[in-house]
């Protein structure tokens, strides 16, 4: 009997070192850093302008977004007023991780400067076809998260806003109180995947 635990217990030593250097020399895949992100906002659709985001990871905390837009392709929300030009975004991300998307770069609350610029041609109902070029500046704030590949990103802000003004009283790269408002605002979601 003496015997038989000996070698039992020599088996079980064995295979525990073996296990143990077997585990040592595995390599555990760490989850693969997603620094990318593309992005749509889909109520931008609704509003007659297709807008497209990129996102890029800078360094920790940090990323930059640049967003363009074609106005016209969407929903025209003033029937008729056939607009018909371009909408650019560019920010500056401050992004504020927690311990559960610590591993994503571009995960968690952000806040953000961001600059807007929208220049298009409308056709007003008295004025025939008018030129608007609006600018703004706003601070963002936001939520970003990540699962896997998938982004959900969903923001609102407001800032100050100059340019020409929107006869038929409608922005297309943010919203204004009325046709000469300082006060922009801007809120909505964006969905897309990270890589």
């Amino acid at each position: 009997m003496k015997k038989f635990l000996t070698i039992i217990f020599i088996a079980g030593l064995f295979v525990t070192v073996s296990a143990q250097g077997v585990t040592d020399t595995v390599q555990v895949e760490k989850p693969k850093m997603r620094k990318n992100e593309l992005k749509v906002a889909l109520l931008s659709l609704a509003s007659g302008t297709s807008k497209l985001t990129y996102e890029r990871w800078v360094r920790d905390y940090q990323s930059i977004e640049i967003t363009a837009g074609v106005i016209g392709w969407g929903f025209d929300k003033l029937k008729d007023s056939d607009p018909r030009g371009t909408a650019w975004r560019l920010a500056y991300k401050f992004i504020f991780r927690n311990k559960h998307n610590a591993d994503n770069q571009l995960c968690g609350f952000y806040i953000k400067p961001e600059l807007c610029y929208s220049s298009y041609r409308y056709n007003h109902e008295t004025d025939g076809r008018l030129k608007v070029d609006r600018v703004a500046l706003m601070g963002v704030l936001g939520y970003d998260w990540v699962l896997n590949w998938f982004v959900f990103d969903i923001y609102g802000g407001f800032g100050l806003a100059c340019g020409n003004s929107n006869k038929s009283n409608y922005h297309h790269g943010f919203i204004g109180l009325n046709a000469d408002s300082p006060t922009a605002f801007t809120a909505g979601f964006r969905v897309g995947v990270a890589f």
